[in-house]
């Protein structure tokens, strides 16, 4: 099933087998998706572990994204074994959570906090810092009113404010929000997905902020 999810981007739900399904066992991992005639590529899993379906974030752009995009129910797609460390988040529990994520990397953030409101207090703040280059292409909108009521503590930052809709929130780029807000990171972790250049600068940051590199984790 094929659902439009925001300006651009899609959200696909595909039903597994259950050996490829039951090998899902850490929010954030990822699998090869393939389809015929195109090249295989890396997708992270937005739906928690134990389901027996997988939810994608897919960004239409290009001839293979645009293909899975326009897939119809009934249709095939080929899907690896999950694979990837994902976020330990159920070792952090007790602790603070740290998430940041740019453009359809935010679907690696949605299991975490899928896992975290099963039972939200067993971790204590949650902070989600979230980038789009314009604000019609933030997704999980209902989603994000969900997890406001639960004290996710949400930063969203459009990088091209002054395209797609009109936007009164923080202009710039996600890492840059991390340097206004300054949390406290004593007794925290940080879980990063996206591009490269963020990750590099929110890890620096985070670093002068006076976190330790061992509590900074990647989900690929």
């Amino acid at each position: 099933m094929i659902e439009p999810s925001s300006e651009g981007q899609c959200f696909l739900t595909v039903d597994v087998p259950s050996q490829v399904w039951s090998c899902h066992t850490q929010p954030s991992q990822h699998v090869i998706l393939s389809l015929p005639g195109i090249r295989p590529w890396t997708a992270t899993i937005a739906n928690r572990p134990g389901y027996e379906f997988f939810e994608f974030l897919v960004k239409d752009v290009g001839d293979r994204s645009h293909k899975v995009a326009s897939l119809q129910p009934g249709d095939e797609l080929e899907i690896s074994i999950p694979e990837g460390p994902g976020f330990p988040v159920c070792a952090h529990r007790r602790q603070n959570i740290i998430m940041a994520a740019t453009g359809v990397a935010i679907c690696a953030m949605r299991p975490v906090i899928m896992e975290i409101l099963l039972s939200r207090s067993d971790w204590r703040r949650v902070h989600l810092f979230y980038g789009e280059r314009t604000a019609d292409r933030f997704a999980f909108i209902q989603d994000r009113e969900i997890w406001a009521q639960y004290s996710i503590e949400m930063y969203l930052s459009a990088s091209k404010p002054s395209e797609g809709t009109y936007y009164r929130g923080h202009a710039g780029y996600v890492q840059h929000r991390l340097v206004e807000e300054a949390p406290d990171i004593s007794n925290t972790v940080a879980y990063l997905a996206g591009k490269d250049g963020m990750i590099d600068e929110f890890t620096r940051e985070l670093v002068r902020l006076g976190m330790t590199p061992n509590m900074i984790f990647l989900n690929l």
